[in-house]
């Protein structure tokens, strides 16, 4: 045997991976994962609508809700569900308009009609924008349900962006 003979035996017994390549190949396969579920959420958002009990109990509705059915389902039997229970309303109304100004947690909304709408958000409010409410700019088309005081301030219940 030559001397490249014995190079070339000793290099083709030796593995390119070994347990710790496999692991780092796995981890790299989850965080992708991980990455790609973000940019969908990003890019579709969530239903963060809510039912309670069979005959539309709280009465949300999440996007197309029907009574207290989540997701736009339609009762087989009567308005408010399949036991007859009393039909599900929206427990606020809906006001659109152009964002005027974001300051922290509270949007002015301006609507088609002139009026100045204070909306109050919370940890609770379904934010339904690309990014988070911090990113809303004035001049952006926005919806927002929420009950409205006496003063005419909206508690939202979820903030829209309009296209």
């Amino acid at each position: 045997m030559t001397t490249l003979d014995v190079e070339l035996a000793a290099a083709a017994g030796r593995r390119w991976w070994n347990r710790y390549t496999v692991i780092l190949g796995v981890a790299l396969v989850l965080v992708g994962g991980f990455v790609a579920g973000i940019e969908v959420q990003k890019a579709y958002g969530s239903d963060t609508g809510t039912a309670a009990g069979p005959g539309g109990g709280t009465g949300q509705r999440g996007a197309g809700g029907y009574g207290g059915f989540p997701g736009g389902g339609m009762p087989t039997a009567f308005p408010g569900g399949a036991q007859g229970g009393a039909q599900g309303t929206a427990a606020s109304n809906a006001t659109t308009g152009t964002v005027k100004l974001v300051d922290g947690t509270t949007v002015y909304v301006q609507t088609a009609s002139g009026e100045l709408i204070t909306v109050r958000t919370d940890g609770e409010t379904a934010v339904r924008v690309p990014g988070a409410l911090k990113d809303l700019k004035a001049g952006d088309k926005v919806s927002v349900e929420g009950a409205t005081d006496a003063e005419g301030t909206v508690t939202a219940e979820s903030v829209t962006e309009s296209k």
